[in-house]
């Protein structure tokens, strides 16, 4: 593929201007929308495998084009098999591109990351809500919600599952690879998880008041999800501990059935970040040591991260084989 794309100088810009024609055209009144949704999801995920397969900074020129297609492709209302595919997209340019050239598009991000949590803890607060008011739920079934444009949405359906997951993969990758190669993540990393000094949103009195402190994003979702675990035990996956390591991702699922199958992601994140032991052990930064000891050589931890970051290309690779790989 790369041979492909360095030896012909028109292959790449080919492939740019057909995302760019079908995010442009407008919907065809006699096709069917879900397959041209599909189409268009299928060419990001193309041009993503283009990167993926190149050099790093090879294609930094087109990194306008590239952001301009993505901000696009994230217009589009309640199309998560598309938005899917731009958090895909988002991982392969934090592995294929330098960090000081990434710094316009980790507003957009940041921002897209924000939205799909809270997606998912709207959703889970809805069958909570559902369940206090009618009883039990049924494991499985769907909440459908009905939007200002008059689509009703099932945010429970294998399209969604499939969006959250792939939100997930993109701060799992965030949270792996070492703080230098993602400075401005660092930024941001609070409103996800929780750090050594934080509280974790422990209410305070102030001026008579009660005010409650920000809660990461993991927390929230680790403790609404562990209360529909409780409801629904054969989807529940809280035995199922994951243990974080630096340099390795949490997740290696390829598709999920349910979101229960995230609880042991957000309930390690809540937890190995705001431990007294990572406290020790990170010093001032509250976060834990990403790299090995100090002590060790620079030749070693090169050795290290270059291995570490080997196997994490290996499992991006394989979420290209979506339909190839058996779960």
């Amino acid at each position: 593929m790369d041979h492909l794309m360095t030896h012909d100088k028109t292959t790449f810009r080919d492939l740019m201007t057909r995302v760019a024609l079908a995010q442009s055209s407008s919907l065809n009144l006699f096709t069917n929308r879900d397959a041209e949704l599909e189409q268009r999801a299928m060419l990001l995920k193309r041009l993503a495998f283009t990167i993926f397969s190149s050099e790093v900074d090879q294609y930094q020129k087109y990194l306008p084009d590239i952001q301009e297609r993505l901000v696009e492709s994230l217009r589009l209302p309640q199309v998560p098999t598309l938005h899917a595919q731009v958090f895909l997209f988002f991982r392969v340019l934090l592995l294929r591109v330098s960090p000081q050239h990434l710094t316009s598009l980790w507003p957009t991000m940041i921002t897209e990351l924000v939205q799909v949590f809270l997606l998912m803890e709207q959703e889970l607060t809805a069958d909570e809500d559902i369940s206090r008011t009618s009883g039990p739920t049924v494991a499985g079934l769907e909440t459908t919600y009905t939007g200002g444009n008059g689509f009703s949405t099932s945010y429970n359906s294998q399209r969604w599952l499939n969006l959250y997951l792939s939100a997930c993969k993109l701060l799992d990758l965030a949270l792996a690879l070492p703080s230098e190669s993602l400075p401005q993540f660092q930024m941001y990393r609070w409103a996800f998880i929780p750090e050594a000094s934080d509280d974790s949103g422990l209410e305070v009195r102030r001026q008579g008041t009660h005010q409650r402190e920000f809660k990461p994003y993991v927390v929230r979702l680790a403790k609404l999800l562990r209360k529909r675990a409780k409801k629904n035990p054969e989807e529940d996956c809280s035995g199922r501990a994951l243990t974080w390591e630096p340099g390795h991702l949490l997740l290696t699922l390829y598709t999920i059935r349910s979101m229960e199958q995230l609880l042991p992601f957000f309930n390690v994140l809540s937890q190995v970040f705001n431990c007294k032991v990572t406290s020790r052990a990170a010093g001032h930064s509250g976060s834990p040591v990403l790299y090995p000891n100090k002590d060790i050589k620079m030749e070693t931890q090169k050795v290290f991260w270059s291995k570490a970051r080997q196997e994490i290309e290996e499992v991006v690779e394989k979420d290209f084989l979506e339909g190839v790989i058996k779960t």
